[in-house]
């Protein structure tokens, strides 16, 4: 019993310090010889390293049908007479290369009656322009904007509420 209980303290303690180097880990930016700039999490001794800030970056998370909100942040409710999936109107932004875009496209061709619009923002410019003052700046992809409802990434329920939230519209 002895021999558990320690190993349970051990694997308490590493389930615990884990998320907290995790939280705590700091980014060093400084020129090497060669003069190329350089990432890290340590840097070399003597060397005129600055720490550099990250932004947050914003991970949307499955929301319930009263969670929903338009792109102003505003809470959008819910009402009680439907209109036809048809009538929704979706846009994707994607590039040819992202498995997650693919995904999202096939996940909405698979809602019944829904019909979208894709954008491939590498080819357009202007469309990319459009997703980045969609999405406050953020250049990741899929980009899915459901009548003012914007989805980043492929998030499933995300996407279901928000279509079924545009029909109580």
């Amino acid at each position: 019993m002895g021999r558990t209980a320690g190993l349970s303290v051990i694997s308490l303690f590493f389930i615990v310090m884990i998320p907290m180097t995790i939280v705590s880990a700091e980014i060093y930016q400084w020129k090497d010889s060669n003069g190329k700039i350089v990432y890290g999490d340590a840097p070399p001794s003597g060397s005129d390293a600055k720490e550099k800030k990250l932004p947050q970056q914003r991970i949307d998370r499955p929301v319930q049908d009263t969670e929903i909100r338009s792109a102003e942040g505003r809470s959008v409710e819910s009402r009680t007479e439907s209109r036809p999936p048809r009538d929704v109107s979706i846009i994707i932004y994607v590039t040819s290369w992202c498995p997650y875009c693919k995904k999202a496209r096939d996940f909405i061709g698979t809602l019944p009656g829904v019909r979208f619009v894709e954008y491939d923002i590498e080819s357009s410019k202007a469309r990319n322009a459009e997703m980045l003052a969609k999405s406050g700046g953020s250049k990741a992809v899929p980009l899915i904007d459901v009548e003012g409802t914007i989805i980043r990434g492929y998030n499933p329920s995300a996407i279901s509420a928000a279509v079924s939230l545009a029909q109580k519209k």
